[in-house]
């Protein structure tokens, strides 16, 4: 088994998805906000690209969420906001659409895998023990932002490289993902304080997201891995 990396949302190849299993990582904020609303209680999520997209779907049991370059976005019930949708009230048996500048887009480009996981810090081992779970090689999906390389996306993913090999001694990884092994190893005695220092979690601190940062650096609070399902995001063992 081989894991393989992309660095970001516009660097995925057909040939990297085909027969494989895809993580897509948005660490600030997407996939930590996704396995939030599903442990919260939120039914699903359902990824849009689009603002308009998000609209159409307004209904009575439809909770918008998203964001534009941190920004909220009009006439949207939350921001791109785990901690938001942690105290979100009574979400139980209501569906989260979600709108995001890179993490949403990650996940529509990720269609053609074989499956479609998110993971982040939240649920990093139970995520990469999911992934391996299903015997295919595996393509860890770093988001990014605006068409850059995130450092906490590529954090997260040698977070679960590192998993993975103690889980599993016989797996291949390849270059990038083992500096990205190196990077967290090096880098986890600083956490949540390196976060605040990345460029995402730079704009964050400006947008006065800080609780955001704090509570996506925890490391396995969530056992739940979200699995995309007919355009639909659900806890795997809903699946």
């Amino acid at each position: 088994m081989r894991i393989e990396v992309v660095p970001t949302v516009e660097e995925i190849r057909h040939e990297q998805l085909h027969n494989r299993t895809a993580i897509v990582i948005d660490v600030l904020r997407a996939s930590s906000t996704i396995v939030t609303a599903l442990s919260t209680g939120f039914a699903s999520v359902i990824p849009v690209e689009t603002v308009g997209q998000a609209y159409a779907l307004r209904a009575k049991d439809i909770v918008l969420a998203g964001e534009r370059h941190c920004k909220s976005l009009n006439e949207f019930d939350y921001n791109n906001s785990p901690t938001a949708i942690a105290a979100a009230s009574s979400p139980e048996g209501k569906q989260l659409v979600l709108t995001t500048t890179n993490g949403t887009r990650a996940i529509q480009k990720a269609a053609r895998a074989s499956c479609v996981l998110i993971g982040c810090f939240l649920n990093a081992t139970a995520c990469i023990q999911e992934a391996l779970r299903r015997k295919h090689d595996i393509v860890l999906y770093c988001a990014g932002t605006r068409q850059e390389f995130a450092l906490e996306d590529g954090l997260a993913a040698g977070c679960m490289v590192h998993k993975a090999r103690e889980l599993n001694t016989e797996v291949q990884v390849c270059d990038l993902g083992s500096a990205l092994e190196a990077g967290y190893l090096n880098l986890a005695p600083e956490f949540p304080d390196c976060l605040f220092h990345t460029i995402t979690g730079r704009r964050l601190v400006q947008h006065h997201h800080t609780p955001d940062i704090l509570y996506c650096s925890q490391l396995d609070l969530e056992k739940i891995v979200p699995i995309v399902k007919e355009k639909r995001i659900l806890p795997c063992n809903l699946s």
